[in-house]
């Protein structure tokens, strides 16, 4: 952890569902995440939809917390489906974004994005209508860089910063997949907890220990997962994640 996240405050980012299931017990788990992570004054990252287990979560940080505490993020593609009706605004994104993170405009940018000499973001747009109930937004050009902007912003927050995952389907698996992968690679050092509702996570829980007992995942790994069965449980394992872990550093041609 570098000595400027300490000064930065706790981010956990959420992958969770666009849509809310069979069971109302999913819908409340969502909320009671975001009253976790609201008990322990943690901002939340998410993907930035208003549908589905997704925006339950993040309508419930901003209730009880304001808008402030939350930041969405989305690919343009997608933001049709996962934002019906919302309207985009092109001017002030990038500004509102920095000052979400209390840095300078010039600072840095952020992945995917480039920065012209007036400071204005290309191929990227601010959401403004549904600000106030969902949070501030950022839409992406692409799924990747979304990720990467989640990792980035995790990576760059306070401690018990890390990754949650409510449940979900192919896109929520392919960011739990992505968080473990980077996170063993050593790109990042945030801890990745599932929150298995209803067994909603078993078939991965096996795979993991199918992996590690065919000798294709080593015992170590195991410990970059944690498994909680409920949302509270979830944000304490991050809170008191295990400090220590010792990534492979791979030299690795391009962005992963």
């Amino acid at each position: 952890m570098s000595p400027s996240s300490l000064s930065q405050p706790t981010r956990i980012c959420v992958f969770a569902s666009t849509v809310l299931g069979n069971s109302p017990t999913q819908v409340a788990s969502a909320c009671s995440l975001a009253q976790a992570l609201h008990a322990h004054n943690i901002h939340l990252i998410y993907g930035g939809g208003t549908t589905g287990l997704m925006g339950a979560l993040a309508k419930e940080r901003v209730r009880l917390g304001g808008k402030e505490n939350v930041v969405g993020i989305i690919p343009g593609a997608l933001t049709a489906v996962e934002r019906p009706g919302d309207v985009l605004v092109e001017e002030g994104w990038l500004a509102r974004l920095w000052e979400w993170l209390g840095r300078r405009r010039d600072t840095a940018s952020a992945p995917g994005v480039k920065i012209d000499s007036e400071g204005s973001g290309q191929n990227q747009r601010a959401t403004l209508l549904s600000e106030d109930e969902y949070g501030l937004t950022i839409v992406t050009p692409s799924l990747a860089a979304r990720k990467a902007l989640m990792i980035q912003l995790v990576s760059e927050g306070g401690p018990g910063s890390g990754f949650i995952a409510l449940s979900g389907g192919f896109g929520t698996l392919d960011e739990v997949l992505e968080v473990l992968a980077t996170r063993q690679l050593g790109i990042h050092g945030r801890g990745m907890c599932l929150v298995n509702v209803e067994g909603c996570w078993d078939g991965l829980v096996g795979w993991v220990e199918g992996a590690v007992g065919s000798g294709f995942l080593r015992e170590e790994y195991r410990g970059l997962l944690g498994i909680r069965g409920t949302a509270e449980e979830a944000v304490e394992w991050e809170v008191r994640a295990v400090k220590g872990f010792d990534a492979i550093k791979l030299t690795v041609r391009g962005s992963v």
